[in-house]
């Protein structure tokens, strides 16, 4: 006997450890997991990083040029002409015909390397910077050709801005379109082929009386010209067949620099006092708008240029003293160095992480910048952004684009309402049905019913999510469109219904009322709900041509300006709800089957109607396990997958309305996944979404422990 209880002993002693490291190892795991999704998470918000290389041996000049590779630099001054420099050595620019020294005041390099000149003859000269990258060596710097066009007479004029307009076809090579003051400081324009020899034909362009233009830039087509002026205004100047200002913003200050950011839809404006803005172009109803909306962090200084990044929204702007780099759709100053020398021109490399000044007097200046991740901050991820040619600010997510210049929107606020929206018409239909069905099930159904119920609802628990979503969006999307009104008869139709048997119910006899043996009078329903369901599907198309003019969502867009789709909330709801049944059925008839039968049989006793029993006394003590199965419920409703992929529309759209759909997290997360290179912005943003997904989960079942505990103290005398 002894060595038997030793065995025991022991065997229960090994037991004790497995269980205890399993349940460890288990933790551990969760744990590990959510560590791993915070440590992809986190770089999101790490903050910008900068430093200052080593300074360059390159001359100064009025304009920068940067390569591919951001080691090769090129430098435009008017008086020595072109140079180049590439890892601290030289690059000799291939050239022809160039134009003699000194030139005029160039019109800024645009991000490809184009520009304008004046040459000492009074000719213009077209400049096209072309960077070639070297054979097999992929971080070295490119090679640099010179492609100079033009010796044209270009008049008494200072060009403000130069753009290559394309072709139109194969005879059509292209032409450039310039903006100049002429001797008078009249802002004028023309154009003309990069090959001509004749001189300019200028023309003015219109601008308000006493308006003095100091800077300007062609729109991509070139179909566009936005002016700058001394009186704090920039003007755009819409360029047809009879040039006129299509619209004017106010500034504040005088303008002393324009330029875009990538895409060339916004519209950087630079002023006398260092301000900065961001413009932009609106045709909504009416007139076209020029509107300001963004505003930076000043400079020290009137501004003196702009260059965009090529992979971003971010951008460098200089003053005489300092220059910074900004995101255009978060605000956020990336870098600054203010007191950076006498500064003649800057440059941001195309990928954006490198900075260069050029200094009166002194070397070339360097920083790298490593920001990852401008496009993300609290602003953006949890406010409203005034994101470009929206008409004012929103909440939107839209991770990709069709362009590289794309502005991504990664709003969080569409994606959490699409889960708490998805999760309410979920428990709207899961709720009573669960929590009514598994009262009925415990108090009032025979043994023999319970036994057949409970079963078949448990059974439903394992059909896949993947299957009712599939129901959900071939089956029970369309069939809601064809017969909408269905939603609307049924419940009055079952309302008429349970109104004129009920009545009747009572005045029958009881050989006919348990006909089918006590705890068995539900079975009465199936009947009722089938002719509900029947005269529902009847009346419907006479219901709809009598009351919402034959068509319900026609109806529905002109009486009450709601868009009816296909895959909307209310199958959403009625599919997630299938999903959800079960589990808050299941929990909620174990807690009430728990309660002690003494309770019932007191209450019974007392006077009270098996009615009263069940909603007085017994689902009260229920309630801390009803509590938990509604908050199994709930979590179960926002982690679910694939029926909201399958059964919306995935729109991330701010909008109660049960007739159009929404985006969850968990879908988003579903979605998004095999569009997002690993380690980019959108990659950690959806890990980010994940951690979000697990605190809200962790947060609710916190709470509804902490619920469960007091309800259950409450009711812990009985």
């Amino acid at each position: 006997m002894s060595s038997i209880l030793d065995r025991a002993k022991r065997l229960d002693g090994i037991m004790h450890w497995v269980i205890t490291l399993g349940g460890m190892t288990i933790i551990a795991a969760v744990l590990g997991i959510l560590v791993f999704i915070g440590s992809e998470a986190l770089p999101l918000f790490r903050s910008p990083r900068s430093r200052e290389l080593a300074p360059g041996a390159l001359p100064p000049g009025a304009a920068l040029a940067v390569d591919e590779t951001g080691r090769g630099i090129a430098s435009l001054d008017p008086r020595t002409g072109l140079a180049a420099l590439g890892d601290g050595q030289p690059i000799t620019p291939a050239a022809s015909a160039a134009p003699a020294l000194p030139w005029t005041a160039p019109t800024p390099l645009d991000a490809q390397g184009r520009c304008a000149v004046v040459d000492a003859q009074g000719r213009l000269f077209f400049l096209e910077l072309a960077w070639s990258a070297p054979s097999g060596e992929a971080t070295a710097p490119w090679g640099l050709e010179a492609r100079w066009t033009g010796a044209m007479p270009a008049g008494n004029v200072r060009l403000l801005a130069a753009h290559p307009v394309e072709g139109g076809g194969l005879a059509d090579a292209g032409r450039w379109r310039l903006a100049a003051l002429d001797a008078q400081g009249r802002l004028v324009w023309a154009e003309t082929e990069a090959s001509a020899q004749a001189a300019l034909a200028w023309k003015p362009l219109p601008l308000p009386e006493g308006a003095d233009a100091t800077c300007a830039a062609w729109n991509p087509k070139g179909t566009l010209l936005f002016a700058g002026t001394r009186q704090g205004a920039v003007h755009a100047i819409l360029l047809e067949d009879a040039p006129e200002a299509a619209a004017t913003v106010e500034v504040g200050e005088p303008v002393t620099a324009l330029g875009f950011a990538l895409g060339q839809t916004s519209l950087l404006v630079g002023g006398a006092r260092g301000g900065m803005v961001a413009c932009q172009l609106i045709r909504a109803e009416g007139p076209a708008q020029l509107q300001l909306f963004h505003r930076f962090q000043p400079l020290d200084g009137p501004v003196k240029g702009f260059m965009a990044s090529q992979r971003d929204k971010r951008f460098l702007a200089w003053s005489a003293t300092g220059l910074a780099v900004d995101h255009l759709t978060t605000e956020r100053r990336l870098f600054a160095a203010p007191h950076a020398g006498a500064i003649t021109a800057g440059a941001l490399s195309p990928r954006g992480d490198r900075i260069y000044a050029a200094v009166a007097g002194g070397p070339l200046r360097e920083w790298s910048l490593d920001a990852p991740h401008p496009e993300i901050s609290g602003q953006a991820l949890w406010g409203k952004v005034h994101y470009e040619s929206y008409p004012k600010a929103e909440y939107v997510w839209q991770s990709s684009g069709g362009t590289d210049d794309f502005e991504p929107k990664l709003s969080l606020v569409p994606l959490v309402f699409g889960t708490l929206k998805g999760t309410l018409y979920a428990m709207v239909f899961a709720l009573p049905l669960a929590i009514l069905g598994a009262l009925y099930t415990s108090q009032f159904a025979s043994p023999g019913l319970r036994d057949i119920i409970k079963p078949l609802v448990e059974i439903m628990a394992a059909l896949p999510s993947v299957v009712l979503g599939f129901l959900a969006g071939l089956v029970l999307a369309p069939l809601f469109e064809r017969s909408a009104t269905v939603l609307l008869v049924l419940p009055a139709v079952s309302l008429g219904l349970g109104l004129v048997l009920l009545p009747l119910w009572r005045k029958l006899p009881n050989r006919v009322r348990l006909g089918w043996g006590t705890g068995w009078e539900v079975l009465w329903l199936v009947p009722l709900l089938a002719a509900a369901a029947l005269i529902s599907v009847k009346a419907g198309p006479l219901f709809e041509r009598a009351f919402l003019g034959g068509d319900f969502r026609t109806w529905l867009l002109s009486a009450h300006h709601l868009t009816y789709d296909q895959r909307n909330s209310l199958v959403v709801g009625f599919a997630m709800g299938f999903a959800v049944i079960p589990i808050i059925f299941t929990i909620s008839e174990d807690a009430l089957s728990a309660v002690p039968r003494s309770l019932a049989s007191a209450s019974l006793a007392c006077g009270a109607s098996p009615w009263q029993t069940a909603w007085r006394v017994v689902l009260p003590t229920a309630s801390p396990g009803i509590f938990s199965a509604v908050m199994v419920g709930l979590g179960r409703a926002i982690g679910e997958t694939m029926i909201v992929l399958m059964a919306t529309g995935n729109t991330p759209v701010l909008d109660w309305s049960p007739f159009n759909g929404m985006r969850t997290l968990a879908a988003n997360i579903a979605v998004e996944t095999p569009e997002a290179p690993v380690h980019g912005t959108l990659y950690r943003l959806l890990f980010f979404t994940a951690a979000l997904l697990f605190a809200l989960t962790f947060l609710l079942n916190t709470a509804a422990e902490l619920v469960r505990q007091r309800l259950r103290k409450r009711y812990e005398t009985f």
